[in-house]
């Protein structure tokens, strides 16, 4: 649901008439008039939302903390590394049974149409949980069968059980992204929030309490997360689909078959995806080992930490904006606030990353432990491979927009092969370095390839000067406090974290006057857009300076 604050284009079409009548001016054409003002309003709801959301993911970043360090000291290297390798194998097969549907129920959700009409609403609800139900029953099945017949040379029985444990989650994590999609379109910010928090504590405490009944294993882990995991489906499915918005008579035939349609290549889109991300995995173990496994696991792990500090929250807020943009103000509007909001998010990067570089060797041996020492060579790459490929919330747009998802899936699947073909040919000869190493090309290669074509159907421009000195702060900030030494490892991580910050921003607010007005660009008092002067837009991040 839209808040007041954010005026539709009608009434900007109205505001614009009286205005003009004031001052005896004629309006120009809509598309034109009105586009800085919108984009404003747009880039400072993005950023409304997404500090809702960044609110759950810094609660739930800062429970991971306390989480982290327990589960790295209770289990041993291999079994941390098991625990990641499955979950990898749970990640593949829960993107294979939702068949792309969670995006067909974000694309096709229409809010105006569902306000008025309540039957389109209980056709587009019951279609998509049905049908999510549906597809993610039939794969757990056919999973049930592979491991039934699967020899013992290729899967010990033990991991057998273990994944037939785990394969209820199959069905339990395609409903609730299904689910989190339903927060999504229904802009209810702070819900998420609250309950990425408690599913963490619920997880932690459950898995806590289980491990003197059932011992330190993959499986008393496994087992805490799907008490937790099933429950937080159930109370999320009684709050989100009240009023009888779920009902087996309004499945649609015609709508699933045109949702599996359109997520049918996105499936594509998401194994590649994830084969990108976790295909080293199994490469990993089966040249270097289980103990380097859990280092590497360790590695990316906490930079999956750091990295879900932005791609989180830009994910679940940015698309219903610009989707919204593209459907109500055009192309124009669209490219200008994709635009802004990939300089900001270049901004951010390049300090996280200065961050990470200064403190990754402190960082592990606080969070993990000293055993798991030599992970941190790991960090600063596998971080900038991550931010590289977020970047794609932004630049992969126009191939959303245009529902290129078969040019999204393809472009992926050539930088998974490379990630893969990488990590065969430099894991033996140089060691898990390798594994980092070809994360952060294949990252890059995905992002090249995918910008390309998108660009094509939607322009972004990106302000190499102002990169240049996100890049030059970030490194004066990284060099000045890493030559920072307070003694304990707690110490130089906490005051290293400070000193890099604040000199990454005090560069930035010295070197670039777009900076020092950004505070008061996304803080300042909601004007109304046909008041704003395009003047003072024009100094916001992402614009000429």
């Amino acid at each position: 649901m839209i808040e007041r604050a954010d005026v539709s284009a009608d009434e900007l079409i109205i505001n614009t008439d009286i205005a003009c009548s004031r001052t005896g001016k004629t309006r120009e054409p809509v598309g034109r008039m009105i586009q800085s003002p919108v984009v404003t309003a747009e880039l400072k709801k993005l950023f409304r939302h997404s500090s809702h959301y960044l609110a759950g993911i810094l609660i739930s970043l800062g429970l991971g903390f306390v989480s982290f360090p327990i589960f790295t000291r209770v289990f041993s290297v291999s079994d941390y590394g098991t625990i990641d390798l499955v979950a990898k194998v749970l990640l593949l097969l829960t993107a294979l049974s939702k068949m792309g549907l969670q995006q067909s129920a974000l694309r096709f959700y229409d809010g105006r149409l569902f306000s008025s009409d309540q039957s389109a609403a209980r056709r587009y609800y019951s279609t998509m949980f049905y049908g999510m139900a549906l597809t993610a029953t039939s794969v757990m099945m056919v999973f049930w069968l592979a491991l039934g017949f699967a020899p013992k040379s290729l899967i010990d029985r033990s991991l057998a059980a273990l994944l037939f444990l785990i394969s209820s989650l199959i069905l339990v994590r395609a409903l609730t992204s299904l689910l989190w999609v339903f927060v999504r379109v229904q802009e209810k910010t702070r819900l998420y929030s609250v309950f990425t928090a408690t599913t963490k504590v619920s997880t932690l405490a459950v898995i806590c309490l289980f491990i003197p009944w059932l011992g330190r294993s993959v499986r008393t882990y496994y087992s805490g997360t799907i008490v937790v995991e099933v429950g937080v489906v159930i109370i999320l499915s009684a709050m989100l689909l009240r009023g009888c918005l779920v009902d087996l008579h309004g499945f649609d035939m015609t709508l699933f078959r045109t949702g599996l349609t359109f997520g049918l290549p996105l499936i594509f889109y998401e194994l590649a995806s994830i084969t990108l991300d976790a295909g080293d995995r199994v490469l990993v173990r089966h040249y270097l080992g289980g103990d380097a496994l859990g280092y590497y696991s360790v590695a990316y792990g906490m930079s999956d930490y750091v990295n879900n500090v932005l791609i989180v929250p830009i994910n679940l807020a940015l698309a219903p904006i610009y989707m919204r943009l593209w459907t109500t103000e055009g192309q124009e509007s669209t490219s200008e606030f994709l635009s802004r909001g990939l300089d900001l998010f270049f901004m951010a990067s390049a300090g996280i990353l200065a961050v990470v570089m200064t403190t990754s060797h402190d960082a592990v041996i606080v969070f993990a432990s000293s055993k798991y020492r030599g992970a941190d060579a790991l960090i600063p790459i596998l971080v900038a491979g991550l931010l590289i490929y977020t970047s794609h919330a932004f630049l992969s747009a126009g191939l959303m927009i245009h529902k290129d998802t078969f040019t999204m899936a393809k472009l992926l699947a050539y930088s998974a092969l490379l990630n893969i073909g990488l990590n065969c040919v430099l894991l033996p000869r140089i060691g898990l370095q390798a594994a980092a190493l070809a994360t952060f090309l294949s990252y890059l290669f995905c992002i090249v390839l995918l910008r390309r074509a998108s660009c094509r159907l939607l322009p972004l421009k990106i302000d190499l000067r102002a990169l240049g000195k996100y890049v030059f702060a970030a490194v004066v900030a990284w060099y000045a406090a890493s030559h920072v030494e307070l003694g304990p490892p707690v110490a130089d991580l906490a005051g290293r974290f400070a000193l890099t910050l604040m000199l990454y921003g005090g560069l930035l607010y010295l070197m670039d006057s777009r900076v020092r007005a950004l505070p008061g660009y996304l803080f300042g008092p909601r004007r109304h857009p046909a008041n704003v002067d395009n003047e003072e837009l024009a100094a916001t991040p992402g614009s000429e300076s």
